[in-house]
Protein backbone atom coordinates (compact mmCIF):
# COMPACT_ATOMS: atom_id res chain seq x y z
CA UNK A 1 0.00 0.00 0.00
CA UNK A 2 0.85 3.68 -0.37
CA UNK A 3 3.01 5.97 1.92
CA UNK A 4 0.99 9.12 2.78
CA UNK A 5 1.52 12.07 4.59
CA UNK A 6 -1.60 14.01 6.22
CA UNK A 7 -1.21 18.08 6.72
CA UNK A 8 -4.07 19.42 8.76
CA UNK A 9 -3.41 22.19 11.58
CA UNK A 10 -6.67 20.27 12.93
CA UNK A 11 -5.47 17.76 15.13
CA UNK A 12 -9.27 15.74 14.80
CA UNK A 13 -8.79 15.97 11.07
CA UNK A 14 -5.56 14.54 11.12
CA UNK A 15 -6.89 11.68 13.50
CA UNK A 16 -10.05 10.89 11.16
CA UNK A 17 -8.11 10.94 7.83
CA UNK A 18 -5.29 8.87 8.90
CA UNK A 19 -7.57 6.52 10.64
CA UNK A 20 -9.41 6.54 7.32
CA UNK A 21 -6.60 5.79 5.06
CA UNK A 22 -4.89 3.22 7.73
CA UNK A 23 -8.04 0.90 7.74
CA UNK A 24 -7.50 0.82 3.95
CA UNK A 25 -3.65 -0.81 4.83
CA UNK A 26 -1.76 2.64 4.04
CA UNK A 27 1.43 3.69 5.88
CA UNK A 28 0.42 7.60 7.26
CA UNK A 29 2.38 10.24 8.89
CA UNK A 30 1.09 13.21 9.92
CA UNK A 31 1.90 17.13 10.15
CA UNK A 32 0.42 19.99 11.57
CA UNK A 33 1.29 22.62 9.22
CA UNK A 34 3.42 23.14 5.48
CA UNK A 35 6.57 23.84 7.30
CA UNK A 36 6.53 20.51 9.37
CA UNK A 37 5.68 18.78 6.55
CA UNK A 38 8.58 20.02 4.28
CA UNK A 39 11.00 18.77 7.46
CA UNK A 40 9.06 15.41 6.69
CA UNK A 41 9.69 15.09 2.98
CA UNK A 42 13.28 16.29 3.08
CA UNK A 43 13.98 13.36 4.68
CA UNK A 44 11.48 10.70 3.30
CA UNK A 45 9.80 10.54 0.33
CA UNK A 46 5.47 10.16 0.18
CA UNK A 47 3.23 8.62 -2.06
CA UNK A 48 0.50 10.90 -1.62
CA UNK A 49 0.59 13.80 0.03
CA UNK A 50 -2.91 15.15 1.61
CA UNK A 51 -3.16 19.31 2.45
CA UNK A 52 -5.76 21.31 4.18
CA UNK A 53 -5.36 24.63 2.05
CA UNK A 54 -6.04 27.13 5.59
CA UNK A 55 -3.30 26.40 7.35
CA UNK A 56 -0.71 28.68 9.58
CA UNK A 57 2.72 29.65 8.70
CA UNK A 58 2.97 28.01 5.30
CA UNK A 59 -0.86 27.58 3.57
CA UNK A 60 -1.83 25.01 1.35
CA UNK A 61 -0.80 26.69 -2.06
CA UNK A 62 2.40 27.94 -0.34
CA UNK A 63 3.22 24.36 0.17
CA UNK A 64 1.77 23.52 -2.84
CA UNK A 65 4.17 25.50 -4.42
CA UNK A 66 7.32 24.55 -2.29
CA UNK A 67 6.52 20.69 -2.60
CA UNK A 68 6.02 20.54 -6.67
CA UNK A 69 9.45 22.80 -6.82
CA UNK A 70 11.31 20.43 -4.69
CA UNK A 71 9.86 16.98 -5.38
CA UNK A 72 7.90 17.50 -8.62
CA UNK A 73 6.70 13.85 -8.71
CA UNK A 74 4.93 13.70 -5.03
CA UNK A 75 1.34 13.78 -5.70
CA UNK A 76 -0.50 16.39 -3.94
CA UNK A 77 -4.54 16.37 -2.79
CA UNK A 78 -5.92 19.42 -0.82
CA UNK A 79 -8.60 19.00 1.50
CA UNK A 80 -10.19 21.69 2.28
CA UNK A 81 -13.93 23.09 3.27
CA UNK A 82 -13.07 26.78 1.88
CA UNK A 83 -13.00 26.76 -1.97
CA UNK A 84 -12.08 30.42 -3.42
CA UNK A 85 -12.02 30.32 -7.38
CA UNK A 86 -8.63 31.53 -7.14
CA UNK A 87 -7.16 29.55 -4.92
CA UNK A 88 -8.45 26.86 -7.14
CA UNK A 89 -7.08 28.47 -10.38
CA UNK A 90 -3.99 28.68 -8.45
CA UNK A 91 -3.31 25.45 -7.08
CA UNK A 92 -4.03 24.22 -10.78
CA UNK A 93 -1.32 26.17 -12.04
CA UNK A 94 0.73 25.17 -9.32
CA UNK A 95 0.36 21.45 -10.77
CA UNK A 96 -2.28 20.30 -7.81
CA UNK A 97 -3.33 16.62 -8.19
CA UNK A 98 -6.14 16.56 -6.42
CA UNK A 99 -9.49 18.09 -4.64
CA UNK A 100 -11.80 16.94 -1.74
CA UNK A 101 -14.00 19.40 -0.18
CA UNK A 102 -15.01 19.06 3.38
CA UNK A 103 -17.69 18.30 4.65
CA UNK A 104 -16.85 14.64 2.60
CA UNK A 105 -18.16 11.31 2.72
CA UNK A 106 -15.55 8.45 3.38
CA UNK A 107 -15.97 6.77 0.57
CA UNK A 108 -15.65 10.14 -1.95
CA UNK A 109 -12.80 10.84 -0.25
CA UNK A 110 -11.16 7.19 -0.58
CA UNK A 111 -12.57 7.44 -4.16
CA UNK A 112 -10.71 10.53 -5.06
CA UNK A 113 -7.18 9.32 -2.99
CA UNK A 114 -7.24 5.73 -4.92
CA UNK A 115 -7.79 7.66 -8.52
CA UNK A 116 -4.42 9.98 -7.76
CA UNK A 117 -2.20 7.08 -6.10
CA UNK A 118 -2.87 4.98 -9.58
CA UNK A 119 -2.65 7.71 -11.85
Amino acid sequence: MAEILVIDDQESMRFIISHMLEEKGHQVKSAEDGDQALALLANKSFDLVLADVNMPRLNGLEFLKAVKEKYPKTRVVFITGILEETARIGSENLGLDGLILKPFEKSAALEVIEKVLHS
